[in-house]
Parts: C-alpha cells; sequence; structure tokens
C-alpha cells in the first residue's frame, strides 16, 4: 500500500514538474507597442474626431496570447492634454506591484507625451477586453491557449459591439447631470451606417459606391459545413444590445472568461463590458447570404438596428441577403430578457462544480489529462 500511494506521489510530483517545464519553453514575449493620438475616421458614414491606435485602428487591434506567455504593451501616449490608462478587463492584477497596471484612472495613467509599460503574465486563457478608463478610448484582446478540448469549432473570429455618439465626452463633461441620451448609431467592429436602409437609395448607396469595403455592413465569412467560434464583446457606453443571425442558432460556451455548459438560443443579450463566445454552424443554404443585427433593448427604440452580414464562402463579399433583415427584437421584453440570464448563471454554477470534480479526479486519476488540456497545440 505504501508502495503504491509513494507511487502515485511520484506520479503527480512528477506531472507537475512537466508541466512547469513545459510552460518554461513554450511561454513566448508577446510585445505590442501601440501610439493613441486623435484622427479623422468615417465609421458611421460621417467623418468624426476619434481615437486610434497607430493612426488607423479603431477599435484596436486583437492580441493572442498563450497561457504562460508574458504580454508587454508599450502605450505611447501622443495627445496634447490628456492623460490615458489601459485597463485589462477580467484579468486579475495582484500583488507584485501589479496595482500599478490596473489601469484605474486617476490612479496609475500614463501622461501626455510618456510612455507606459504594462507587464503581466497571461495565467489564465479565455477572452477578454482592453479599454480606457479616460474619454473612453477602447479595443479588444483575445488571450488564449489551444481549447480544442473543450470547444469544437474550426476556426474563430472577434466581434466588437459599440455605440457611437455625436457629441463628444468633453461637450458631455462640461454640462449638468442628465441623462446622456441615447447613441446616434451602432457599431459592428468600428462598422455601420448612420440612419441609412440597405435596400434603400439613400447615403447609403453613395457611401457604398465609393468605398464598399469600408461602408457595407461588416462580414461574418463562413464556409459550409464548419463551425465558426466568434468572440462577441460589447463596449457599449448604457446600451444593452441583442444579439442575433437570421437563420441560425448561436450555442453560448464561454461568459465572460468562464467556460459554460453549452446554451443554444436564437439570440443573446449582451450588456456593456461582457463577452461571450458563440458556436455558429454553417448548416443552412449556401447560395445565399443571411443577417446579423444587433439592437437596443431595455429602453425604447430611439436608434437604428445595425447590420451585419454572415457570408458563405464563394458567395459575393458584399451580396445583401435575399432576405429583410430581422425585426427588431422587442424592447421590453423583459421575461426573456430575464429568462437568458437565469439560464447563463445556472450553467456557470454547475459547470463550476463539475470543473472542480474534474480537477480532482485529474490530480488524483489521470494527470495526464491536466497536462494535455493546457498545454495541447
Amino acid at each position: 500500500m505504501e508502495c503504491r500511494n509513494l507511487s502515485r506521489f511520484l506520479s503527480i510530483v512528477f506531472a507537475f514538474i512537466m508541466i512547469l517545464t513545459t510552460s518554461a519553453v513554450e511561454a513566448r514575449v508577446r510585445f505590442c507597442k501601440p501610439e493613441l493620438k486623435y484622427e479623422f475616421q468615417l465609421s458611421d458614414c460621417f467623418k468624426e474626431l476619434v481615437i486610434a491606435i497607430n493612426g488607423t485602428k479603431t477599435p484596436g487591434p486583437s492580441i493572442t496570447a498563450q497561457l504562460g506567455d508574458v504580454l508587454i504593451f508599450e502605450l505611447k501616449n501622443s495627445f496634447l492634454t490628456e492623460n490615458i490608462s489601459i485597463h485589462w478587463h477580467g484579468i486579475q492584477q495582484i500583488g507584485n506591484g501589479k496595482t500599478w497596471i490596473d489601469g484605474r484612472g486617476g490612479v496609475s495613467q500614463c501622461p501626455q507625451g510618456k510612455t507606459f509599460f504594462y507587464r503581466f503574465v497571461v495565467d489564465k486563457p479565455q477572452s477578454y477586453l482592453y479599454y480606457a478608463h479616460y474619454s473612453m478610448r477602447y479595443g479588444s484582446t483575445r488571450l488564449s491557449i489551444s481549447e480544442q478540448a473543450l470547444v469544437q469549432d474550426d476556426y474563430e473570429m472577434s466581434i466588437i459591439l459599440d455605440d457611437w455618439c455625436t457629441t463628444d465626452l468633453a461637450s458631455k463633461k462640461s454640462g449638468p447631470f442628465v441623462w446622456v441620451g441615447e447613441p446616434k448609431s451602432l457599431l459592428y467592429h468600428g462598422r455601420a451606417r448612420f440612419n441609412c436602409s440597405p435596400t434603400t437609395d439613400d447615403i447609403s448607396d453613395i457611401c457604398n459606391r465609393t468605398k464598399p469595403e469600408i461602408y457595407s455592413p461588416y462580414l461574418i465569412t463562413i464556409i459550409q459545413g464548419k463551425t465558426i467560434r466568434l468572440r462577441i464583446s460589447s463596449l457599449t457606453s448604457l446600451s444593452v444590445l441583442n444579439f442575433e443571425i437570421q437563420g441560425h442558432n448561436t450555442t453560448v460556451v464561454e461568459a465572460d472568461g468562464h467556460f459554460v455548459e453549452p446554451l443554444t438560443v436564437r439570440n443573446l443579450n449582451i450588456y456593456p463590458d461582457e463577452t461571450y463566445s458563440v458556436l455558429v454552424k454553417a448548416d443552412q443554404d449556401p447560395s445565399k447570404n443571411y443577417w446579423a443585427a444587433s439592437n437596443v433593448i431595455g429602453r425604447e427604440l430611439a436608434t437604428s438596428t445595425v447590420l451585419a452580414i454572415l457570408n458563405y464562402y464563394s458567395n459575393p463579399n458584399h451580396q445583401s441577403p435575399p432576405t429583410t433583415p430581422p425585426a427588431d427584437r422587442l424592447w421590453n421584453n423583459f421575461l426573456e430578457s430575464s429568462h437568458f440570464g437565469r439560464n447563463s448563471l445556472f450553467l456557470l454554477f454547475t459547470l463550476f462544480y463539475r470543473q472542480v470534480y474534474m480537477q480532482l479526479s485529474i490530480i488524483y486519476r489521470q494527470v495526464d489529462i491536466h497536462f494535455r488540456i493546457i498545454f495541447r497545440n
């Protein structure tokens, strides 16, 4: 009996040594050097002054990392009068001076004309956001490991949902404390069309004729028979959005950096600063494209629905779907909203206990499974 216990103990120790050794060998340094400054862009067909990363990107670029990697984010503040700070939403910055890189406005900001280094080790996989607590600058970051053991997908892409206002933040802050009003438009990954209809010959048609690759609806390209993982994040200010893909189910597999028991829905509600991973199976007629739509819920509709195109590969990129866009979700359907919320919380709760059981089983019976889940390429 003692020999068996000793053997089991040595096996566990050996497995953990292998994990640490493999982590050290595979860990890499991910270096990003963004510069933030003002630029004029046309996110919804109208030129406005925006915060851009490296002169062109709004939202910012995604960052992909593996477990154990070191992320170094060299932020250059090129503003003349404003501070900047980057907050890593969902990533714990605890101990060893990490609180200084948590990006809290008024505490750990980078002054104008200066450079600030954010450095931390990626110690938890999944989807996260980075954004600022000054003047609503934002981007998206994706810190992930190989997750095939838990999520079966063929490929993936990230989507940032956002609301877009005409009045700048400085003007809002200088006025009285009142409701800021509804956003002018909604954006799919920095792209939308203000007060336009995709089926009428109006300003949207003018935009499409000039630069269709910029002003046409955002494209989500899929391949018949494949499963795509959409990492959806919301960076709205005060708007709750509904996300729906016409004719396709979405299966929620991750919520705010945590795996959940798969939940299949026709549409999902996403609140500010939330992230979801959903699986979409390309199982419809591949000869046509389909609409993806998001609209504000929880308040009476005052902002146009933002549209994207689910583009089946081999169809023309900007071929409009033959159907009308999905009808707006009822803004006051609180029963449906609460039902989705309860299901999500319940699945997250039950999965927590399942993961605890799995970890205990792995440690005492199948340590090698733990090794493969974390580090498999």
